[in-house]
C-alpha cells in the first residue's frame, strides 16, 4: 500500500489539513494523546466568595448534544476544607468556570449554575470529603423560571429569535452564550398562540413545523447549544457545511499498530479511536413504528367536512433532501417497508380560515396555519433517520469538536485483511454526524465519548448476498469431497 494511504503514516499533518481550528505551532506542544492544559476551575458563590479548585479535582465531564436545547456538566473533587460549608456550596446557582485548551490552540471557556450536589463521601479518617456537582447552563434556570403566554403573527424563526431574546436571555453578563446561528424558514407568516408554556417548550414546538426556505421538504430544524451559544438550523445544513469532514478518525485492532516508530506519533493517536460501541446498528421495527419508510396522513376539515389522505414513502422522498452520504439506508432494492403507508397512520384535524384578520392579533387572513400534511410525515422520517446509525467512540480529547460536526470514520472489519476490498470495512466506514460530546477532563488528562450518526451509506447495500463469495475470498474456493 503507498504510504500516503496508509492512515498510520498520515500523522500530525492529516490531523491538521482536516481541521479547520488549526493549532499554530502543535508539532512543537502536543506531547501525546490525552494532553492539554486546565488553566481555570473555579467556584464562586452568590455570598460573594470564590475558591480555586483546579489542584484537587477528581474529574470532570461536560456534556453537549445536538437534541437538548442546554448543556450540563459534573465534576468531583476532594474537601479537605469543607468548602461546602464555608463558601457555601448548596446548589443556588453557584458559578463553575473552566477554561482549558489543546497545546498551542485557543481556550475553550465554560460556565455553568451549579444546582446539586450529587454526592457528598466522608471519609472513614473523617478528613476529607468527595463531593461531586452538577450545573447547568443558565438558560435551564432562566426557562422554568419564565412562561410565555402571547400571541405571534410572524415567519417561524422570527417568532423563536423573539422569544429567545425576550424570555431567555440570562440577565447581566454572567453567560456568554446567545443566539448565534439561525437559519431562516419559510418566510411565510404564521399565526400562534403560546398558551402559557416555557420558552423551551415553545421554540421545540414551533421548530417541528418549519421548513427552510430553500428546500420545503428538509423539515429537520433543530435547537441546541454548544460552547459557541444557541442554533436554530436544520440537519441537512450540517451535512452542506460538513462536505468536507473536520476530522477523519479510524479504529484498528492493536495488530495495526505494535510498530513502535508508529506508536508514539500524536497525530495518530489522538485520531485513533480507544473504543466503539454500535449502540444502534439499525432498529428496523422503531424505524417502522415511527415512520421512517412508510407512513400516511389524514386530514379532516372540520368546517367543510372534507377528508385529504396523504402518503409517504422514503424511497420516492429520499432524494430531496441533503443525506451525510448518497446511498440509501437499507438495500434499496429489496425495500418493502416504504409501501407500508399504515405502520405509522396519522389523524390530523385541520380548520380552514380559522385564523381571520382582525385587529386583535393583526395580520392576514391564513387558509392553512398547521398545515400538517406538509411537514408532518418528512419531518418524522427525517428525525428516524439521522439515528438509523448510531456508533459512540472513545477518542483523545479535542476541545475542538462539537455536536453538529461532520467527520470520517475508516473501520477495519473482524475478517482478516485480505484484498483490497476487504482492508476496511465499506458499510461503516464514511462520513458521520456528531451528535452528541462529553468532555472528559482529569489530573492525568482529557478524552471524549462522542456519538455519530448517520442517515445514509457509502456504499450502497447489495439486494442479493455475497457470503460465500467473501467467504472464499478468505478461506479460499471450497473443494467437495
Amino acid at each position: 500500500m503507498p504510504e500516503n494511504t496508509d492512515p498510520t503514516k498520515k500523522g500530525l499533518s492529516h490531523f491538521e489539513d482536516n481541521n479547520p481550528g488549526k493549532a499554530n505551532q502543535l508539532l512543537d506542544k502536543y506531547a501525546g494523546d490525552n494532553n492539554y492544559r486546565l488553566k481555570t476551575l473555579t467556584i464562586s458563590s452568590p455570598s460573594g466568595g470564590e475558591v480555586d479548585i483546579t489542584t484537587i479535582f477528581v474529574g470532570m465531564s461536560i456534556y453537549e448534544d445536538m437534541f437538548s436545547n442546554t448543556m450540563s456538566c459534573s465534576v468531583s473533587f476532594h474537601d479537605t476544607n469543607d468548602i461546602c460549608r464555608h463558601l457555601p456550596i448548596v446548589g443556588q446557582r453557584e458559578k463553575l468556570k473552566a477554561v482549558f485548551s489543546l497545546p498551542g490552540d485557543k481556550d475553550i471557556k465554560y460556565t455553568f449554575d451549579i444546582y446539586r450536589i450529587s454526592v457528598k463521601n466522608i471519609s472513614t479518617v473523617g478528613k476529607k470529603q468527595a463531593i461531586t456537582l452538577q450545573g447547568v447552563s443558565a438558560e435551564q434556570f432562566k426557562n422554568i423560571h419564565t412562561k410565555v403566554s402571547r400571541s405571534f403573527y410572524d415567519s417561524i424563526d422570527n417568532i423563536i429569535e423573539t422569544i429567545y431574546n425576550d424570555y431567555l436571555k440570562p440577565d447581566g453578563s454572567a453567560s456568554q452564550y446567545k443566539l448565534s446561528t439561525i437559519l431562516p424558514t419559510n418566510k411565510e407568516k404564521r399565526k400562534f398562540i403560546i398558551p402559557n408554556w416555557h420558552p423551551f417548550d415553545a421554540i421545540n414546538w414551533l421548530l417541528t413545523r418549519a421548513t427552510p426556505k430553500d428546500n420545503d421538504n428538509a423539515s429537520n430544524y433543530i435547537f441546541f447549544q454548544n460552547r459557541d451559544g444557541h442554533h436554530l438550523t436544520t440537519i441537512e445544513d450540517l451535512f452542506k457545511i460538513g462536505s468536507k469532514p473536520r476530522m477523519e478518525y479510524f479504529y484498528m485492532p492493536r495488530r495495526y499498530r505494535e510498530a513502535p516508530a508508529n506508536f508514539r506519533d500524536p497525530g495518530y493517536e489522538m485520531r485513533n479511536i480507544q473504543r466503539l460501541i454500535f449502540e444502534e446498528p439499525g432498529n428496523r421495527l422503531d424505524e417502522n413504528v415511527k415512520g421512517m419508510y412508510g407512513s400516511s396522513i389524514l386530514t379532516h376539515d372540520i368546517v367543510r367536512k372534507k377528508y385529504k389522505l396523504k402518503k409517504f414513502q422514503l424511497k420516492s422522498n429520499f432524494s430531496k433532501t441533503k443525506h451525510i452520504e448518497q446511498n440509501y439506508p437499507i438495500a434499496q432494492g429489496i425495500d418493502k417497508f416504504s409501501k407500508e403507508y399504515n405502520t405509522s397512520f396519522n389523524f390530523c384535524p385541520i380548520h380552514k380560515n380559522l385564523n381571520q384578520k382582525n385587529k386583535l392579533h393583526g395580520g392576514d387572513t391564513i387558509e392553512q396555519n398547521e398545515k400538517y400534511a406538509e411537514w408532518l410525515l418528512n419531518r418524522k422520517s427525517l428525525i428516524r433517520q439521522i439515528g438509523a446509525n448510531i456508533i459512540n467512540i472513545n477518542v483523545s480529547g479535542d476541545s475542538r469538536r462539537s455536536p453538529g460536526d461532520v467527520v470520517h470514520l475508516t473501520h477495519t472489519p473482524l475478517q482478516p485483511a485480505v484484498g483490497k476490498d476487504l482492508k476496511y470495512n465499506k458499510y461503516i466506514n464514511g462520513k458521520y454526524l456528531v451528535t452528541s460530546v462529553q468532555h472528559n477532563l482529569t489530573p492525568d488528562g482529557y478524552w471524549m465519548n462522542m456519538e455519530l450518526s448517520k442517515d445514509s451509506m457509502e456504499e450502497v447495500y447489495s439486494s442479493s448476498s455475497n457470503f460465500l463469495e467473501a467467504m472464499e475470498n478468505i478461506n479460499g474456493p471450497v473443494v467437495n469431497q
